[in-house]
């Protein structure tokens, strides 16, 4: 195994995740520059009705150039300063992940549904999900938030670092990138579905991995913080299917059968994963569960990444 090509993965890995807990997502120029927030401008300012030709052709207009760009920066930046390249290369990484985003959220939340503040946590909630939460009664508000927590883990944090051990930062842009272009336009109906069908394709192809190896990073978290972790693994498997997506269903039954509760999205579906109340309690052992799933992902990403650098000891 080549160590030095280990230790900049682990490094730059470390560094992006004390970045993301402390700094935090970016605001004014540095969102701007953002690749989300770029590939998000391109892909709104071109998209129009259209085939699943014009699908394919806006999904690589709307990537390829913005990945290439953000990975041949800190390349060229190593060629001329090793730790300013190094630093870059961190930063870059960290902008493909999050974390401390969706924490923060679940905490605000909390906080305003201890206080008694409903009108306060439905604000909150409804930034980070689609339905309509002055609608939603404290239990299904509560169950909006341990789904988007449960989404976001694998979505947000899980399969991005799993590229990255994979492909390395070509690996993470890709994902993070697919995974915007699905939430730009991979919708159902028109005028969205044709040309969606490619992003919401390559999104589904890039966390189908990641969203069945979330069952076993949870069912370790549970197993750590005292949770049902049988439960989890056992609901996981039953109960996947109840969510229309092929991977989403995944760490949402496997976060539903550690708490021992049942989420519903009211007419979409429900996912029974035990009787226990959908309160400020069962919301506080989600968000030690995210933390510890957290945790167990950045370990077992490590592994990946050791056994890969093994295999093949390329830097990307």
């Amino acid at each position: 195994m080549d160590a030095s090509t280990l230790e900049y993965y682990l490094a730059a890995m470390v560094i992006a995740f004390l970045m993301d807990i402390t700094l935090g997502e970016p605001r004014g120029p540095l969102l701007i520059i953002h690749p989300v927030v770029l590939c998000g401008k391109v892909s709104s300012r071109l998209f129009r009705p259209g085939g699943k030709g014009f699908g394919a052709l806006l999904w690589f207009v709307s990537v390829i150039p913005i990945l290439a760009t953000y990975y041949l920066i800190p390349r060229l930046l190593l060629m001329i300063n090793i730790i300013a390249g190094f630093i870059i290369y961190a930063y870059i990484l960290k902008l493909t992940f999050s974390y401390k985003l969706m924490r923060d959220y679940a905490v605000r939340i909390l906080r305003k549904i201890e206080l008694g503040d409903l009108d306060g946590a439905r604000s909150l909630t409804q930034e980070i999900v689609r339905r309509n939460v002055w609608e939603l009664d404290p239990e299904h508000l509560v169950s909006a938030v341990i789904e988007s927590m449960s989404e976001s883990f694998v979505d947000g944090f899980l399969s991005p670092l799993f590229y990255y051990a994979i492909l390395g930062l070509p690996g993470a842009l890709l994902q993070r990138l697919s995974n915007t272009m699905d939430s730009m336009v991979g919708y159902r109906g028109w005028p969205y579905e044709d040309v969606g069908w490619f992003s919401a394709m390559i999104d589904t192809a890039l966390n189908y991995i990641p969203a069945r190896l979330s069952v076993v990073v949870i069912a370790i978290a549970s197993f750590l913080t005292g949770l049902d972790w049988r439960g989890s693994v056992r609901v996981a498997l039953r109960e996947h299917g109840k969510v229309q997506s092929l991977n989403s269903g995944w760490p949402m039954a496997a976060f539903a059968g550690a708490l021992g509760v049942t989420l519903e999205k009211v007419g979409r579906y429900r996912i029974i994963g035990g009787g226990r109340g959908l309160d400020s309690t069962a919301l506080r052992l989600s968000i030690k569960l995210f933390d510890v799933s957290t945790a167990i992902a950045l370990i077992i990403v490590s592994a990946l990444l050791a056994m890969r650098i093994a295999v093949l000891p390329l830097m990307y």
